[in-house]
């Protein structure tokens, strides 16, 4: 059996959604059949090593940095790719950076590259703001297309969103390891008492990166408003982002230091889905998220803004809101949390179903 050499082209291997998308497939694929290699050129949030380098080193994945030219100077970041591509022997290239996939796309056709994958992650993109900006989009998307031989999507509204509407992608859901997200009562009261935190305390989560798509600090106005009608009330969020200090900042200037616990991302972070009662996601915008996929799997009630593909929704009791609503009456109806919820919709985001279909599309030669 000849092994398929596959390049994940990713900005880095923080936490995220397309990290955790691209770590959760490495964990469970067949790595007899497939070996990887993953490219990026953004640095490390810490400054020191990615999120998940240690990890990579494990499965033995290595990452190969290279500079970050994508708008300065797009043909040496194009030549870049080329030469790792090169030197790697790839048999395919796998890119997850939105529009911007069109360099290396186009970079892995020049070189020969047979198979070449895009994948959206998302729905919308902060950087396009203008009508500069927007026309570079347009410009890329075409590029895209014309050179992309396997277009993937983690959604439907992502998949429209980057090839537009008219051109055929697949669907490839961001796929979980559920028996690890199942709630566990024990876990509940053992994580409540490590915190300090009530057994008959409500508490709200959050697990995303400290940036402005996250929309965090309406997050924590969400909560001042809350915790007046209820002083027992907890929000725990769980990230790594730029906008840290302005979160610290905020939570100090409304008092609440004693009420919202702001925590680096976590090793075994489904310990806080059961530990908590309600999901509160008030993102601008979003691809289908892991997180929020998570939060169902462990049977929570899940609040989305309405920014949220619709699709994220796998359980009846998950809600989308409008960000210039209250949520606080939403929050005060949230029953405490039950015992796990078994549902055909919670199963089909199973890890072993997303390899499977990836598999799929490796396999095309």
């Amino acid at each position: 059996m000849t092994m398929r050499k596959i390049l994940h082209i990713v900005e880095d291997m923080d936490f995220g959604d397309t990290e955790s998308f691209i770590m959760n497939t490495l964990r469970n694929i067949d790595r007899k059949k497939y070996s990887f290699g993953i490219l990026t050129f953004l640095e490390p949030r810490d400054g020191k090593k990615y999120y998940y380098e240690d990890e990579l080193k494990e499965l033995g994945v290595e990452i190969t940095k290279i500079e970050d030219n994508r708008f300065r100077h797009p043909k040496k970041f194009m030549k870049d790719v080329a030469r790792v591509l090169a030197e790697g022997k790839y048999d395919a290239i796998h890119s997850h950076i939105d529009f911007m996939s069109a360099l290396p796309i186009t970079a892995a056709k020049k070189a020969g590259v047979a198979q070449r994958i895009s994948h959206s992650h998302n729905t919308n993109n902060s950087k396009i703001n203008s009508r500069k900006m927007r026309f570079v989009a347009a410009c890329l998307r075409r590029k895209l297309n014309k050179n992309v031989t396997t277009r993937l999507a983690c959604g439907q509204a992502a998949g429209e969103y980057l090839y537009g509407e008219k051109e055929e992608f697949t669907v490839i859901h961001n796929g979980i390891d559920l028996q690890k997200f199942r709630y566990n009562s024990n876990i509940r009261h053992a994580m409540r008492e490590k915190y300090g935190i009530a057994s008959d305390a409500m508490v709200l989560l959050n697990v995303g990166r400290f940036e402005e798509q996250k929309n965090q600090e309406h997050l924590i106005d969400i909560f001042s408003y809350y915790v007046r009608k209820d002083k027992n009330a907890r929000l725990v969020i769980i990230g790594e982002g730029s906008l840290k200090k302005n979160l610290e900042d905020q939570i100090a200037s409304e008092r609440l230091g004693d009420s919202v616990m702001l925590l680096p991302m976590q090793d075994k972070v489904e310990r806080f889905y059961s530990m908590a009662d309600v999901f509160v996601m008030p993102s601008l915008f979003e691809g289908v998220p892991t997180v929020g996929i998570e939060a169902q799997a462990c049977g929570m009630k899940c609040l989305f803004s309405d920014k949220v593909p619709a699709e994220t929704k796998l359980l009846d009791s998950a809600e989308f809101l409008s960000l210039n609503d209250s949520w606080t009456p939403y929050i005060v109806a949230a029953e405490k949390r039950g015992e796990a919820i078994k549902n055909e919709k919670v199963q089909e985001y199973d890890i072993q179903n997303t390899v499977k279909a990836l598999e799929k599309v490796y396999d095309q030669k």
